[in-house]
């Protein structure tokens, strides 16, 4: 008869299992405790021990029982033990137990730290720790001062130096103190015993006073939460150091990038950080600082998801749509399929599309989760596993992957092939009419990157241009073209001095135009309840102009005020002039609003959103930066066969600013850039929209010939509509309402696919 016995050991704070850890199972005797097996704990803190009857019915066999079961957690060299259930006893155990086993941290901790080898090492690390938000307070001098005094340093000719400078040591300095502790290629017990032998020192009572201990916390630039504890401040203070670029430039080797799809994966810097290392970071993610949780704006209403995938026929239509019409109209968005982990952002959410099929005057309507693997692992799991935007990423990578890739922001029709994307994922291939998943495409192997969200095809070549951000590790930027038949024929890196998050690009006849706005990859600030997407109000906006099929060496950069760019309308070329028309933004919070202790909302990004023009002159380089209108609208748009060309119109959806925080739009607004004017078809009294398509009337001669879609929700009658408007009677009523079979959810980019 065999026994089996499993359980998990964790940490009690962060619900971390904790790896190498000996476990120790005994059968409890008057005489002698029979040992039935041991374990070692792997890296999630699960172990498993089995045994049989022979390990604990010794000579007195006729007279025993099951086991009197306890068990023993003890630290890799046995020295300590950790926890016992010697006093809790298992009387009569059964052929299976299980023990859940949470250890406090502090038990875990408490240490005395070896000062004989590696002691001034440490001290002038700490000392380095305690000064990284720039600043070095009395208390925190007072502290190291008595520490080095108690470890027999104080008189050290080094330390002493230190200590008299009284400020903060530079961070390369820093830097390079970790590097020698921990040497080239460090492995996972050298992290922890420098992370052990600092937490020691720091947090862990012992003979210097708790209050100065506490100091050193006293300014850490990444405690904006003011409950959070000390012990919590320290150990993000130094988590920090792991995520920092220039640490992991030294440490890592930068090279090692995993291909297709880099950026959800464990890449670049972080592949040089061991996985004990990496699981600590999801442990410490926290959002005190985000005032009102944004679920209560993407979870709810009309950014709620739905549930069903349908396919129906013969939609009910309130007007007649026009009979040139032929094709499928497609607007992907997110829509999560189980309760997110931690806070909710509207960019996280698993793409869908939902798609109209319109043929002869009648209208279809089919709906279809866009299954990337990411999405199939929760599916299977039956939960949420990847946290989105407002979290730290999984940097303990479970299935090998930190972020998941949803599809979701928009679609891309060349070469024959549906598209959807994300902005730092793979694209994903789709079957027509049918919207199913076939996976995700590389371009024959020749795509080692991600996929921006907005490529640009050209109408008169047929050439695709993309490019690919990184916010992990450089190249930070990747420009891309393809082929009209759909051959990827050129990729090159673009320098770029920090990882930034690029939205949109334009593209000209000849030029390919970057935007180089100051929103900063940081992911620490997830830790400190922050967007880990920073907008820095100090730094200067750029403009890159690359010739089409140029490089790195032939691009030419023009500054232009601070401001946040995420939605192209058109670029193009006009004697030595090249000209952008883009919404601009004076700052951008990523649409999670910050409120006053009254409820007022203390900032709404999208109120700054202008349609601008700016005039970048190639010959004198001079950048004139012009504002089209006040009104604050968004997703820019224009008849697409003059993509790269002069155009007279373009279309804009406008904000309701008195939804806000809501990202909602209640009208579009037609653009006539020649005479300055502008016209607005409302969508009425409590009917919101999003992006919205030019459809072209074929074989139409004026630019504004055809008709714009949107779909729109009437939150009276809890109705979703495709609308379809006359681009030439844009005032007018709407020439065709496709009444949908269900809700659809507000979402992002659209697209029309003629047949």
């Amino acid at each position: 008869m065999s026994f089996t016995i499993t359980g998990r050991v964790y940490e009690a704070e962060s619900g971390l299992g904790i790896p190498d850890l000996i476990v120790e199972a005994f059968d409890k005797d008057f005489l002698k405790n029979d040992e039935l097996g041991k374990a070692l704990t792997n890296s999630d803190g699960g172990f498993e021990i089995t045994y049989n009857e022979a390990d604990f019915k010794g000579r007195f066999e006729h007279f025993e029982g099951n086991p009197d079961l306890f068990i023993v957690v003890k630290t890799p060299d046995s020295s300590k033990v950790l926890y016992s259930t010697e006093k809790e006893i298992r009387s009569d155990a059964t052929e299976n137990e299980h023990f859940e086993i949470a250890i406090p941290k502090v038990v875990l901790l408490v240490r005395e730290v070896d000062f004989s080898g590696v002691g001034k090492q440490l001290l002038k690390i700490l000392f380095g720790l305690a000064g990284m938000d720039g600043n070095l307070e009395p208390g925190e001098l007072a502290f190291l001062q008595g520490l080095a005094k108690e470890k027999g340093l104080a008189d050290d000719p080094e330390i002493k130096i230190l200590l008299s400078a009284q400020k903060p040591v530079q961070p390369e300095e820093f830097y390079s103190w970790l590097q020698a502790y921990l040497g080239n290629s460090p492995d996972d017990k050298k992290f922890h015993d420098l992370y052990e032998s600092l937490t020691s020192l720091i947090y862990i009572e012992g003979d210097l006073n708790r209050s100065e201990k506490q100091q050193i916390q006293a300014r850490d630039p990444l405690n904006s939460a003011p409950q959070e504890t000390p012990q919590k401040a320290l150990e993000r203070r130094f988590m920090s150091i792991f995520l920092d670029r220039k640490f992991l430039e030294k440490l890592a080797d930068t090279q090692q990038i995993s291909p297709n799809d880099r950026t959800t994966k464990v890449s670049g810097y972080y592949a040089g950080v061991p996985q004990g290392i990496l699981s600590r970071f999801s442990a410490i993610a926290n959002t005190p600082a985000i005032a009102e949780d944004p679920t209560k704006l993407y979870l709810t209403d009309n950014f709620a998801p739905i549930k069903e995938e349908i396919s129906v026929e013969n939609l009910a239509i309130i007007g007649e749509l026009p009979w040139h019409l032929s094709g499928m109209f497609l607007r992907n968005g997110p829509n999560p399929q189980f309760p997110p982990v931690g806070a909710y952002h509207w960019f996280d959410g698993d793409g869908m599309l939902h798609g109209v099929r319109i043929v002869n005057g009648k209208a279809s309507y089919r709906n279809r989760y866009i299954r990337t693997d990411g999405f199939v692992l929760e599916e299977t799991q039956k939960q949420a596993i990847w946290p989105g935007l407002l979290n730290l990423p999984r940097f303990d990578a479970p299935y090998g992957l930190m972020m998941k890739n949803p599809a979701n922001m928009s679609c891309a029709w060349h070469a024959g092939k549906l598209l959807t994307l994300w902005e730092v994922g793979a694209p994903h291939l789709m079957s027509l009419p049918e919207l199913e998943t076939l996976g995700r495409h590389n371009f024959g192997g020749k795509l080692t990157s991600a996929m921006c969200a907005r490529p640009k095809v050209d109408p008169a070549t047929g050439e695709m241009m993309f490019y690919s951000s990184s916010p992990i590790a450089p190249p930070y930027l990747e420009y891309s073209i393809v082929s009209a038949d759909g051959e990827l024929v050129q990729t090159v890196p673009i320098d770029l001095p920090e990882p930034v998050m690029m939205p949109d690009f334009a593209i000209t006849e000849h030029y390919t135009i970057f935007l180089d706005m100051p929103l900063k990859f940081k992911p620490m600030r997830s830790a400190a309840g922050e967007v880990p997407i920073e907008f820095d109000r100090d730094r200067k906006s750029r403009i890159g102009i690359l010739p089409r099929h140029g490089n790195n060496e032939s691009i030419r950069w023009f500054t232009i005020p601070n401001c946040a760019i995420f939605h192209v309308a058109n670029a193009y070329e006009e004697d030595s002039e090249v000209i952008l028309i883009a919404n601009r933004m004076d700052y951008c919070n990523f649409f999670v609003p910050n409120y006053k202790q009254n409820g007022e909302v203390l900032n709404f990004d999208l109120e700054t959103l202008k349609m601008c023009r700016w005039r970048i002159n190639l010959t004198t380089g001079v950048v004139k930066e012009e504002i089209i209108d006040d009104v604050p609208t968004d997703f820019p748009g224009i008849n697409d066969r003059l993509t790269g060309r002069r155009t007279r119109y373009v279309y804009a959806s406008r904000v309701a600013l008195y939804a806000k925080p809501k990202p909602l739009f209640d009208a579009l607004i037609k653009y006539d850039l020649e005479t300055g004017s502008s016209q607005i078809h409302e969508f009425g009294k409590g009917r919101f929209g999003g992006d919205s398509t030019f459809t072209p009337l074929p074989g139409g001669n004026a630019e504004d010939d055809g008709w714009l879609l949107t779909f729109v929700w009437d939150d009276a009658t809890k109705q979703s509509e495709l609308v379809v408007i006359d681009a030439r009677n844009f005032t007018g009523e709407p020439t065709a309402r496709v009444i949908m079979p269900q809700r659809i959810p507000y979402g992002f980019h659209s697209i029309w696919i003629p047949s």
